[in-house]
């Protein structure tokens, strides 16, 4: 799992720079055959990394209920949060169906620009979830994993 993790890492830092740099640009710029060649790459990089790292945040989560035969810790809690997170962007991004715990949600994840994180998807009236928050979010779970093995 460490090294798909490393991996996942390792796109995310040049998805976030690119983010970066899309976002300084002027309309005009961005409007250009390069740039929305460009953009439409990191959509379609965006899309495979929320699959990827979806996979290890449900991994953890059904290893971590199978091992707790009781009440779940506070970071497998958190682990349950995350993955529920995760679904409501990656179920209709793989499935073009809303996830069950927000069947109010679009069937369809629509891509969008965030103005302060980059590519991100609308799942529900003015409800956006970008890559970055998801990022975000994963690696505080990495962290917690780590400071609650040391």
């Amino acid at each position: 799992m460490a090294v798909a993790i490393q991996g996942l890492a390792r796109l995310d830092c040049q998805l976030i720079a690119a983010d970066e740099q899309f976002l300084q640009l002027t309309e005009q710029q961005r409007a250009t055959i390069p740039v929305s060649v460009e953009f439409s790459g990191r959509l379609t990089l965006s899309y495979l990394w929320v699959l990827g790292a979806y996979e290890i945040v449900r991994t953890l989560d059904q290893r971590t209920r199978e091992a707790s035969a009781g009440t779940p810790s506070p970071v497998a809690e958190r682990i349950t949060a995350t993955k529920h997170l995760f679904e409501r962007v990656r179920i209709p991004l793989a499935k073009f169906e809303a996830a069950r715990r927000n069947p109010n949600d679009s069937p369809i994840a629509y891509p969008a620009v965030s103005p302060v994180h980059g590519i991100a998807w609308l799942v529900a009236d003015n409800t956006f979830i970008s890559r970055r928050q998801l990022s975000d979010a994963f690696l505080a779970l990495l962290s917690d994993l780590r400071a609650e093995r040391e």
